[in-house]
């Protein structure tokens, strides 16, 4: 059986299981032409065949990034996308190819962060750890101002998770600087979200 007659959408499915699946066997066997024959249909006609085989780079990336980096080109023309699906999707790929090809993908710091300030939620969630992932590989002075932004304008619902994941980046000489920032919003949050900023702040 051919790859592309794996995913979702040529087994009848609605969920993302086969996807996902498919995605983990490609990965773990490091299937180069398997991937290969997956991105080729990221622009197909059909929007349900495009949008289930960027869902299977991304979850490739998330296993072993460096096998999606070839695709980086097409995450980043994903992001002008009319179709919010292929938005989100590309920049969770974005978020992956991060970790191993931070040069390339900090040349639209920018476009990032345009699209985590007009985006839907996932694609600001998402953003957001495109620009974490930046920050850990190689760019944080770049970023300093960036992160300290991100997380003072956080939602309160978004407020704790997104201090966890940036607090994995903060460098020494700015910790208490984060810390201003998570102490100023304690009062608003709820009490789970106190909680859990206020575990972060242990652990500064």
């Amino acid at each position: 059986m051919s790859v592309i007659e794996r995913i979702s959408y040529h087994l009848g499915r609605k969920d993302e299981v086969p996807n996902q699946d498919l995605a983990r066997d490609l990965a773990e066997r490091e299937d180069i032409e398997g991937i290969q024959e997956i991105a080729s249909y990221l622009k197909d006609k059909n929007k349900s065949i495009a949008s289930d085989c960027l869902k299977v780079l991304y979850e490739i990336g998330y296993i072993k990034p460096e096998l999606i980096v070839p695709y980086k080109e097409d995450f980043i023309a994903f992001l002008t996308s009319k179709n919010n699906r292929m938005v989100w999707g590309g920049m969770i790929g974005l978020s992956s190819v991060a970790k191993v090809d931070s040069e390339y993908v900090y040349r639209f710091k920018d476009l990032i962060l345009e699209k985590i300030e007009t985006g839907t939620v996932i694609t600001n969630v998402w953003g957001v750890y495109t620009i974490i992932n930046l920050a850990g590989n190689g760019y944080y002075d770049q970023l300093r101002d960036t992160l300290m932004m991100l997380q003072k304008t956080c939602r309160n619902v978004d407020f704790p998770k997104r201090a966890e994941s940036i607090v994995e980046v903060i460098q020494e000489k700015d910790k208490e600087s984060f810390r201003d920032i998570l102490e100023s919003r304690l009062e608003s949050l709820s009490a789970a979200g106190k909680k859990r900023t206020m575990s972060v702040l242990k652990n500064l």
